[in-house]
C-alpha cells in the first residue's frame, strides 16, 4: 500500500516537473549550433573549409526549423562525408546530394521549412 502510494507520488511529481517544459525553449538551436560543429568538422576538407561550413551552416539556421535541418545534416554526414568528394562549402552538399542521389527528402523538407 504504501508502494502504491509512493510510485503515484513519483508520477504526479514527474508530470508536474516535465509540464513545465516549454517545446518551443532555445535547446534544439543549441543542438542545431552543435549539429553544425559536427558536420563541419567531420566532413569539411580542410581547417578553413571546417571553419567556413561551420559559420555558413549556423548562418542558415531558420528557427522552428531545427529539426529538418539535423536531419539534412544527419543525411549528409552519412552519406556524402568521406566518399572521395571534398567538402569546402555548406553549399557542396546540396550539389553532391543531387550529384548521388542521396538525402533528397531531407534536403526538400528543410529547404522547404517554413517555421508557425
Amino acid at each position: 500500500m504504501v508502494m502504491r502510494r509512493f510510485g503515484c507520488l513519483a508520477a504526479v511529481c514527474l508530470l508536474v516537473a516535465c509540464k513545465g517544459k516549454d517545446k518551443d525553449s532555445a535547446t534544439p538551436t543549441i543542438d542545431l549550433a552543435n549539429r553544425c560543429v559536427q558536420l563541419a568538422k567531420a566532413c569539411g576538407d580542410s581547417e578553413k573549409h571546417v571553419t567556413k561550413i561551420e559559420s555558413e551552416c549556423k548562418a542558415a539556421m531558420k528557427p522552428g526549423c531545427e529539426a529538418a535541418a539535423i536531419a539534412a545534416y544527419n543525411c549528409y554526414e552519412k552519406e556524402l562525408c568521406g566518399k572521395g568528394d571534398k567538402l569546402w562549402a555548406l553549399e557542396d552538399f546540396g550539389v553532391l546530394a543531387e550529384r548521388h542521389g542521396k538525402c533528397a527528402a531531407e534536403r526538400t523538407a528543410a529547404k522547404d521549412c517554413n517555421p508557425k
